[in-house]
């Protein structure tokens, strides 16, 4: 009987309001019979740690506090009984307006040095946009139900939504609208401090910022009102004038969905059965969270969306971060220097199909300019599409021709090899025996990638049968 081996995986999710950490267990097994070649899967995934939710720690409104970041996790890494070298794979990703604070970056490459051997380091909105959707539930819902479904995960700075159909993402849409957009004096209508998407609705609704100004109550709900109908019109794929102001990258991909759901902060609090109605009570978390969410439900009703209560709300991103991002490679994998990885966002090119090698390594050479920087030469992760074939004849051409591009684009860096077919040992194998100077090999394979695409690759697993990796497209569309 083939064994099971499990690994840890870890979220962490570092959110404009909020930084949360769940850990998680997967079992991997080889599915295949005995006398064919492996196939090796995740089997099983279960959270089986959830931390305490935190203010995320600043130092001043642009710099993360580090060390504050660095404890919340060290302590959560010992209530959960684990150890930074258990952790196999996951993701850490600045979420919101945290990812624009000026040290964010270096915060990312730090606590990711420290957590464990992570695949994905950080996520842009998109990305971000579809994790949550995963961890949120909606994506099953939809594929369970064979229904649209859009999740939008409305945290402390932005909302990033997802549009699901019988499961398949279908659009992603971002936008700064959240609940800490202006922040207040906790129980009261003081100003203590606001960001581009406040200042933004503020100056369009003609209500005047200022920090230490009381705003009146009815000012705070004509805002979130403001930013809930910008919402919903984007979720509509019709933003309104706010909207357009407000947007992250393009609204105009939006199919209208038949369900709607909602994650994040501001989400849970849309659930909430009854509003609170102390007086100062909207105002109760220093921010706009509780008008937001009230104004949300209101702006629902007047569509003919369902609103569908999510499996999880606060917890959907670091979820979706921590189970649903990681992928196995094939079985028939090649890594000549594993102490190389993890790789982190390593852009793909895509090879059209030819028979001429010198086509072939100019293809190479000319994609892999793109992703020159000046004196910094990047060589791309080489996607062999199944077009190519598989004879030993048509391989060995094939890495020589690949030999001869890495030669010219970057003499000494690692050459990355992505086979849709079942193929990666042997390109490995051909590849490194090919090679004039000793460079890292890594080939992998049973993997769709496009052109454009960003790779992850974490350090072998399962007796080095696989590699765990995170595909990511920036930007997802209708096409």
């Amino acid at each position: 009987m083939s064994k099971v081996e499990e690994i840890f995986s870890a979220g962490i999710d570092i959110g404009t309001s909020t930084t949360t950490v769940v850990i998680s267990k997967l079992k991997i097994k080889n599915v295949a019979s005995g006398f064919v070649v492996p196939k090796i899967e995740i089997i099983d995934k279960a959270v089986i740690y959830r931390s305490d939710v935190y203010f995320t720690p600043l130092l001043d409104e642009t710099t993360i506090d580090f060390k504050g970041i660095e404890e919340i996790v060290k302590k959560e890494y010992e209530r959960a009984k684990v150890s930074p070298d258990e952790i196999k794979t996951g993701a850490v990703i600045i979420t919101g307006d945290t990812a624009r604070k000026e040290n964010a970056q270096n915060v990312l490459e730090a606590i990711s040095k420290m957590a464990g051997s992570f695949v994905v380091a950080t996520a842009g909105p998109h990305l971000e946009a579809y994790i949550a959707g995963l961890g949120s539930g909606a994506a099953t819902y939809s594929n369970e139900k064979h229904v649209s479904v859009s999740n939008a995960d409305v945290g402390g700075g932005t909302s990033n939504i997802a549009v699901f159909d019988d499961g398949k993402l279908k659009a992603t849409l971002c936008a700064d609208i959240g609940g800490r957009l202006i922040r207040f004096e906790p129980w009261t209508y003081k100003v203590q401090s606001f960001i581009r998407g406040g200042e933004v609705t503020a100056n369009y609704l003609g209500i005047k910022l200022e920090k230490g100004k009381n705003l009146l109550k009815t000012e705070i709900f004509a805002i979130a009102e403001a930013l809930s109908k910008a919402l919903i019109s984007i979720i509509l794929g019709n933003p309104n004038e706010l909207a357009q102001k407000l947007a992250i990258g393009d609204l105009s991909q939006c199919i209208v969905p038949k369900c709607i759901m909602f994650s994040g902060g501001v989400g849970r609090l849309i659930y909430e059965e009854e509003p609170d109605t102390e007086e100062g009570s909207i105002t109760r978390f220093g921010d706009l969270g509780p008008a937001l969410a009230e104004e949300i439900k209101n702006a629902v009703k007047d569509t003919s969306m369902k609103l569908v209560k999510p499996a999880e709300t606060i917890y959907a991103t670091v979820i979706g971060a921590g189970i649903h991002t990681t992928e196995l490679s094939g079985s028939t994998i090649y890594v000549s220097d594993p102490e190389v990885l993890p790789f982190r966002d390593l852009p793909a090119i895509y090879l059209t199909a030819s028979d001429d090698l010198d086509k072939i390594s100019t293809e190479i050479v000319s994609k892999a300019e793109k992703f020159s920087v000046q004196d910094s030469k990047i060589l791309p992760a080489i996607v062999i599409p199944k077009a190519f074939g598989n004879s030993f004849a048509k391989i060995k051409e094939l890495t020589q021709a690949i030999e001869n591009a890495a030669r010219r684009v970057a003499p000494k860096s690692p050459i990355v090899v992505i086979c849709e077919d079942d193929i990666g040992k042997a390109v490995g194998n051909l590849l490194r025996n090919n090679l004039s100077k000793p460079r890292p090999v890594i080939s992998i394979d049973q993997l769709t990638m496009k052109e454009g695409d960003y790779i992850d690759i974490g350090k072998p697993l399962y007796d080095g049968g696989v590699v765990p990796v995170v595909i990511k497209t920036l930007v997802f569309s209708n096409s």
